[in-house]
């Protein structure tokens, strides 16, 4: 524990006779007292939300920096939480507090609280400077570097984190990352699976849950046998479809969220190979539909483009000039990232 004192009567005389009793006022006239909230947090929780703020909560070995001004003089301690739960807070009052479970803030008023009893006002600060009592791990196809707290390994959670922003902060994606295939192991056992993609391109929260506690996240290769398809024009959901077997056109669609009520479902244009000669296939899943012809569900290739264009935008041509920027695009992408 490390203790500074710093006495700074004159002026803090002047702002005790501003504040009066304000303070304390507040402190204790509290809507959740600090000892209700710790009995309603989950155990398995980071993160609680404090007057709609989300706060990290506290729990052993994080370390605390207590600053606590009680009118006459400012006093600030560094305190590690304890095995039990609990610091050791010496300003005059002499407090055992059990913290676990609190946020920064519950702590902040319950030290206010306290101090009232001994002093006529107190403005108390509570700054959290190690996270250590949550941890997550992260696996796979994550980029290290020279800095610490990059690439696989165990890491804090500081409050409120996403499976994005984890990712981000120890390093982000590998060249070889299959963001489409991010999956989560929780302690009670549940598996999710995300698609860490439409996080980017679409702004799909619903794919990038917060990490909890004890998380397993694990990021795949794209070498592990996966096939990825890039959907564009009339669908629901544009963008790439990754799977680990060989998909059908039908099956693709399918996954893009099927078509939009304007597509030419006559008019589906498959395209790979160069991006400045593409090889352009048509094919007709309108007549698989209506004449159950299914050699127009064409079993596609790794890479493969599909576009579905707007119906009245079909000529062949058109099409192709359509398709060329984004063949050219995807190329691109390709050669920075190392996308295969």
């Amino acid at each position: 524990m490390i203790l500074n004192r710093a006495a700074r009567t004159l002026s803090f005389s002047i702002l005790i006779s501003f504040f009066g009793s304000s303070v304390g006022v507040q402190a204790l006239h509290l809507a959740v007292s600090p000892q209700e909230a710790q009995q309603t947090r989950s155990q398995g929780d980071a993160f609680t939300m404090v007057d709609g703020t989300p706060e990290h909560i506290i729990g052993r070995s994080d370390l605390l920096h207590i600053t606590v001004w009680n009118g006459l003089a400012v006093e600030d301690a560094t305190v590690r939480v304890a095995e039990d739960g609990t610091i050791f807070v010496p300003f005059g009052v002499d407090l055992n507090l059990k913290v676990q479970g609190l946020s920064s803030t519950d702590l902040k008023r319950l030290i206010q609280k306290e101090s009232l009893k001994y002093f006529r006002a107190t403005v108390v600060q509570v700054v959290i400077e190690e996270y250590n009592s949550s941890r997550a791990y992260l696996l796979g196809e994550v980029a290290g570097g020279a800095a610490a707290g990059q690439g696989v390994g165990m890491y804090s959670l500081k409050g409120r984190q996403t499976v994005l922003e984890f990712i981000i902060e120890h390093g982000g994606f590998t060249a070889q990352a299959n963001m489409t295939g991010v999956q989560i192991n929780r302690v009670s056992g549940d598996v999710l699976f995300l698609n860490l993609s439409e996080v980017i391109f679409q702004g799909d929260e619903n794919q990038n849950p917060v990490v909890n506690p004890g998380d397993i996240v694990w990021v795949p290769s794209k070498e592990i046998g996966a096939n990825t398809y890039y959907v564009f024009g009339e669908v629901n959901a544009p963008g790439m479809v990754t799977s680990q077997e060989n998909l059908s056109l039908v099956e693709v669609i399918s996954r893009a969220g099927s078509f939009t009520p304007d597509a030419s479902r006559a008019d589906v244009y498959i395209a790979r190979g160069d991006p400045n000669q593409p090889e352009v296939v048509r094919l007709d899943l309108k007549s698989l539909i209506q004449e159950a012809d299914f050699s127009q569900n064409a079993v596609l290739q790794n890479n493969d483009v599909i576009y579905v264009p707007r119906r009245g935008f079909a000529l062949f041509q058109d099409v192709v000039a359509a398709i060329t920027p984004l063949l050219g695009l995807l190329r691109d992408t390709i050669f920075l990232f190392g996308l295969r």
